[in-house]
């Protein structure tokens, strides 16, 4: 589900968008498939599940990398950096600072950037708490928030 980032730079080496010119980045060619290969029906069902999540949000683009699959709509606002049987481990980025136990972990970036890292052990931790905090970021992702 892809959004117009037409407007966006274009670095001329690995053809990814980002929203100011010659923005620091690591050149690559990965895909989604390169990340799941050896995945298996579970671990592919957390990654599934977020990708529904976040396209309840709205549509977006995907950006692969050697280490993680991150959610994009003008800028990255969520990505998912670990991945197996036992669960996925992600994190997104709000304006805004907010408090769960289930945070595993929370960064303060500065001003009013806030990094939210959480670990999901089961499908049913995909639940509509996170529903709510991946809009949340996704208005993050448009620059609307």
């Amino acid at each position: 589900m892809d959004v117009d980032t037409s407007d966006l730079w274009v670095c001329p080496s690995c053809r990814r968008r980002f929203v100011t010119v010659n923005m620091w980045h690591s050149c690559g060619n990965h895909t989604v498939e390169d990340f799941l290969e050896a995945k298996s029906d579970l671990a592919r069902a957390y990654w599934e599940r977020l990708c529904e999540l976040v396209g309840n949000c709205g549509p977006y683009s995907i950006v692969a990398s050697k280490t993680r699959l991150a959610f994009m709509v003008r800028v990255r606002f969520a990505g998912m950096s670990a991945l197996s049987d036992r669960g996925m481990s992600f994190a997104f980025w709000l304006k805004r600072r907010i408090d769960s136990p289930r945070f595993r972990k929370v960064e303060h970036y500065g001003g009013d950037d806030w990094g939210y890292h959480l670990r999901v052990a089961s499908l049913d931790d995909l639940d509509d708490e996170v529903q709510q905090w991946l809009c949340m970021a996704y208005e993050v992702g448009c620059r609307r928030a």
